[in-house]
């Protein structure tokens, strides 16, 4: 396990094909769930104490409504705003693609009647590993000068400037 966790090619493929799944959900406008290994995921501004101790390490997000409507794909991340707690605090939410555990489909056309949970369309168990660093393979100085391309291309856009700080 611990070659393909280091394996560059292989996390390319995984967050590619995450990537992929996301894009056409995002088209089609099918509302979905993503479950996240937290650790990796940062929000802007940061949550209330009392909100964030209220996740666990392994969290689902319900991308449904405006948190649908706001939803941005680029650069490896998953962005979108959304509403906290009883208050509804907003965040903007950036979610690392490697760090999706699963993509879910809700039940709820109930195409299987027995069954009353989520459809899972994508699994990465490996993203629970995501938050160690050490274990992430390092960007060569041609691809971080691609991002880095790429970034300010995001950035260009004004609607977009709120995703970085």
């Amino acid at each position: 396990m611990d070659a393909l966790l280091k394996d560059r090619k292989f996390q390319t493929m995984r967050t590619k094909h995450c990537q992929e799944i996301l894009d056409y959900l995002m088209r089609k406008k099918i509302n979905f769930s993503i479950l996240c290994n937290l650790k990796c995921v940062k929000f802007d501004p940061l949550l209330p104490e009392s909100i964030s101790n209220s996740f666990s390490d392994l969290t689902v997000f319900i991308l449904a409504g405006y948190t649908f409507e706001s939803l941005e794909l680029s650069m490896g991340n998953l962005y979108f705003e959304a509403g906290f707690g009883e208050d509804n605090t907003g965040s903007f939410v950036t979610v690392p693609l490697e760090c999706i555990v699963q993509i879910l489909l809700p039940n709820t056309d109930h195409l299987v009647e027995k069954l009353s949970s989520d459809f899972v369309l994508y699994v990465n168990l490996l993203a629970m590993f995501a938050h160690n660093q050490e274990i992430l393979p390092k960007a060569t100085k041609k691809e971080k000068d691609g991002i880095n391309n790429s970034l300010r291309a995001l950035l260009s856009n004004p609607k977009n400037k709120r995703f970085k700080k």
